[in-house]
C-alpha cells in the first residue's frame, strides 16, 4: 500500500464521502473508488460499507483503522526526520495531554526556544498511553504524563506535583469542616482528576453519593462550579492560574487520609540520554520544576 491509497482511505472515513474526497485530493472520483479497491484487494476484504452514498467501517475496516492512522503518522515522523537531520539547530518534540499542556509553565518552553539559534519545538497534543507508544517508537522526543511508565526504555524526571482541595464557590455558606458525606446536598460538580484520586475518593464516598454534575475537563468543572455556585475538588495550581480564583474558596475537608497528590513527568528513552538537545531540555525542565 502506498502514501497515495493510504491518504485516501483515511480521508474517505474521515469525510464519508467518495466526491468530497476527490475534491479535497484533487483526483476524480473513479481514481478514489480504485484506490479503495486496492487497498481491499491487498486485505483481502472489504474495509468499507457503502448504501446510497452512506460510507461506513466493517468489522474489519473499524479494527484497522487505529493501525492506519498510526502508520500514516509513522510515515510523516520520517518525512520530519529526515527533513531535519539535514538542518542545523536545536529541534525537538514535545507530546502531552491537553490538561498537562495547561498546567505546564509556558516559560520553560520560551527559554527551550531561545537557547540557540534555529530552534524548532513541536509541542503535541495526545492521550497519555498514544504519548508513551509514540515515545517508544521514536515519533516524538519527550513525553509529559502523570504516572511514571513502567517501561525499561523509559527514563522520567519529576517536573511538577499537581495538589488538590475541595472549593466552594463564595457564595456558599459552609460553617463547618465538609466530608464527602456532606456533598450530597450541595450542587457538587465532580471531575475525575485520575486514578489516585478517584481510589481516594472512593474510599471516603462510604455513601457512595453521587454528584450534581460530573464533567470531563478542569474548565467545565470551574465553569459550572461558578455558574452553579457549586462546589468541587479542583487542582491547587489551577486555581492559583485561573481567572475564577478570585471567586473560590478552600474548606477543609475531612478524611481519614489527606487528598493524593498527583506527579507530573517528562518521560524520554533511555538510549538518548547523553544526546546534547535531551540533556539541554531535561535540565530546563528540572530548573522549573515546582514540588
Amino acid at each position: 500500500m502506498d502514501d497515495e491509497q493510504l491518504k485516501t482511505f483515511l480521508t474517505v472515513v474521515e469525510l464519508k464521502n467518495f466526491t468530497k474526497t476527490a475534491e479535497i485530493l484533487h483526483v476524480t472520483q473513479s481514481t478514489i473508488t480504485a484506490r479503495i479497491q486496492q487497498i481491499e484487494a491487498f486485505y483481502g476484504q472489504p474495509l468499507l460499507k457503502r448504501n446510497k452514498g452512506n460510507i461506513q467501517l466493517t468489522v474489519m475496516g473499524d479494527k484497522l483503522l487505529p493501525l492506519l492512522q498510526r502508520q500514516m503518522d509513522l510515515r510523516e515522523q520520517t518525512k520530519r526526520v529526515a527533513s531535519e537531520t539535514a538542518e542545523e539547530g536545536f529541534q525537538i518534540t514535545i507530546s502531552a495531554a491537553y490538561s498537562l499542556w495547561r498546567k505546564m509553565n509556558t516559560q520553560v518552553i520560551k527559554e527551550l526556544y531561545l537557547m540557540q539559534p534555529h530552534t524548532h519545538i513541536h509541542l503535541k497534543t495526545d492521550h497519555s498511553p498514544l504519548v508513551i507508544q509514540h515515545l517508544l517508537d521514536g515519533s516524538i522526543d519527550f513525553g509529559i504524563v502523570y504516572n511514571k511508565p513502567m517501561s525499561k526504555e523509559l527514563s522520567s524526571v519529576l517536573i511538577q506535583k499537581d495538589t488538590f482541595s475541595l472549593y466552594q464557590h463564595q457564595d456558599i455558606n459552609i460553617c463547618k469542616p465538609t466530608s464527602v458525606s456532606d456533598l450530597k446536598n450541595l450542587p457538587w460538580v465532580y471531575l475525575n482528576w485520575g486514578h489516585s484520586f478517584q481510589a481516594w475518593l472512593e474510599n471516603e464516598n462510604k455513601q457512595s453519593i453521587k454528584p450534581s454534575l460530573e464533567v470531563g475537563h478542569s474548565d467545565l468543572a470551574f465553569q459550572f462550579i461558578i455558574d452553579l455556585k457549586g462546589i468541587g475538588f479542583l487542582s491547587d495550581n489551577e486555581v492559583r492560574e485561573s481567572a475564577y480564583g478570585d471567586y473560590l474558596e478552600a474548606i477543609t475537608c475531612q478524611s481519614s487520609v489527606p487528598i493524593p497528590s498527583q506527579s507530573i513527568y517528562l518521560i524520554f528513552k533511555k538510549s538518548r540520554e547523553m544526546e546534547p538537545a535531551i540533556k539541554a531540555a531535561v535540565a530546563s525542565f528540572q530548573q522549573k520544576k515546582t514540588l
